[in-house]
C-alpha cells in the first residue's frame, strides 16, 4: 500500500472510532442546578438552558424531566420545585428522600443523564433513572433506536452473555451458587437494556434496578466500547456517536416513552407514557394551566391502554382508554368506567 493511502485510511479509521465532541463544545446545555436540603432530604435537580434557536427543544427535554421525576413543572411550584415528590403521604413508601443526578455526555448530538435516588415511608426504596435525549429535538432515546433490527438483536445477546457472567463471577467469589440468584440473572436477562447511558464512545448498562433493596451491594455496571457494536448501529446510532455528519434533529425515536402534547376535551396537556417493570405501562400528565402531575397506572395490549388516574395519596380518580403508539394517544378520559367520557387527544411533541 502507498504511504499516502496508509495514511488516509489510518485517518479514517481514527475519525470513526474516536468521540466527536460536538465540534469541541463540551457544554452544548448550560444546567443550572436547584436542590432541597432541609427536613434531612438531599434532592439535587438540573434546569436546562440554550441559546433561543433550541429553545423548542429545551423546553422539551426540560418538561419531560419534571414530569417524570418532579410530577411538577418549574413555575407552578407553591413552595419549591420539589413539593410534589417529598410530600410523605404515610403510604409505605413515603417521599423521595435523595435525589442525586450525573451528566455523561453534554453535546450537540446527545445529552444523558441520571438520577440515583431513594424513598423514605414504612420502608426505604433505592433505584437509579437514565434519561438519554436527542440534542436537535428533544427526543427520549431507546437503545433499539439506535440499531438496526438485526443489530439489536446481537447487541442484546452480547449485553446479556456480558452482564450475566459479570454478576455470576461476583456471586461465585463470595461463594453463593447461581440457584439463590435465578429470580436476578432471569431479570438481567429481560431487562439488560432497559437502563443505560451513554459516556464517550461507550454504551454503559446498569442492572442494579434488577436488584431488591436487600440484594443491593453487587457491581452491577457492564460497559461496552464503540468496537463491539459500531457495526450494528442504524443511520440515527451512528449520527449519534458522531460516525456521521448528518443533523441529528432529522431523526426521531419511534419507542416509548415520549412526552406528548394534546388535550384532554378543550384542556391542554402534557402526557408521558412508558412501560414499566410492575404494570405494563404508566405514565403521568399535566393541564399545562396548572403544571402539577397526575400519576396513571394500568396495561397496555396490541397498543390498546387502560389507565387508572391517581392522586397524590393513590385514590383512584379517573380512567384513561384508548390506543397508544409512539406518536399519539387517542382515546377518552372519564370520572368513572360508565360515567361521561371526554375526548382525548395527544401527538408526539
Amino acid at each position: 500500500m502507498k504511504p499516502l493511502h496508509a495514511f488516509f485510511l489510518t485517518c479514517m479509521i481514527l475519525s470513526a472510532f474516536t468521540p466527536q465532541h460536538a465540534n469541541g463544545q463540551k457544554r452544548y446545555f448550560a444546567v443550572k442546578p436547584v436542590e432541597y436540603l432541609e427536613d434531612g432530604r438531599n434532592l439535587h435537580f438540573p434546569v436546562f438552558y440554550n441559546n433561543p434557536a433550541n429553545a423548542a427543544t429545551t423546553s422539551k427535554i426540560n418538561q419531560q424531566l419534571q414530569l417524570s421525576e418532579l410530577e411538577l413543572l418549574k413555575g407552578f411550584q407553591t413552595k419549591n420545585i420539589f413539593e410534589r415528590i417529598n410530600y410523605n403521604n404515610g403510604t409505605i413508601y413515603g417521599g423521595k428522600w435523595q435525589m442525586t443526578y450525573d451528566l455523561f455526555t453534554n453535546n450537540n448530538r446527545l445529552l444523558s443523564l441520571g438520577f440515583d435516588e431513594s424513598s423514605s415511608g414504612m420502608t426505604t426504596a433505592y433505584w437509579t433513572r437514565y434519561y438519554n435525549f436527542n440534542a436537535g429535538n428533544g427526543d427520549l432515546i431507546q437503545l433499539s433506536d439506535l440499531f438496526t433490527p438485526a443489530g439489536f438483536k446481537l447487541f442484546k445477546s452480547l449485553a446479556i452473555k456480558k452482564s450475566v457472567r459479570a454478576f455470576k463471577e461476583q456471586i461465585h467469589a463470595a461463594g453463593e451458587p447461581d440457584s439463590v440468584w435465578q429470580d436476578v440473572i432471569r431479570y438481567i436477562g429481560e431487562y439488560v437494556t432497559e437502563d443505560f447511558y451513554i459516556k464517550g464512545n461507550s454504551i454503559i448498562l446498569n442492572g442494579d434496578n434488577r436488584l431488591s433493596k436487600n440484594q443491593k451491594g453487587w457491581d452491577m455496571i457492564v460497559k461496552f466500547g464503540l468496537s463491539s457494536f459500531g457495526g450494528y448501529l442504524n443511520q440515527y446510532g451512528r449520527c449519534v456517536f458522531g460516525l456521521t455528519n448528518q443533523p441529528i434533529a432529522q431523526y426521531r425515536s419511534v419507542s416509548l416513552p415520549q412526552l406528548f402534547t394534546g388535550k384532554i376535551d378543550k384542556y391542554p396537556i402534557l402526557f408521558i407514557l412508558r412501560s414499566s417493570n410492575y404494570h405494563d405501562c404508566e405514565g403521568v400528565y399535566c393541564y399545562q394551566k396548572y403544571g402539577r402531575g397526575i400519576s396513571m397506572q394500568g396495561d397496555m395490549v396490541n397498543g390498546q391502554i387502560k389507565l387508572d388516574e391517581y392522586d397524590s395519596d393513590f385514590n383512584t380518580k379517573a380512567h384513561i382508554t384508548g390506543r397508544a403508539s409512539p406518536d399519539s394517544v387517542t382515546g377518552t378520559w372519564a370520572k368513572s368506567p360508565k360515567g361521561q367520557s371526554f375526548r382525548l387527544l395527544v401527538y408526539r411533541k
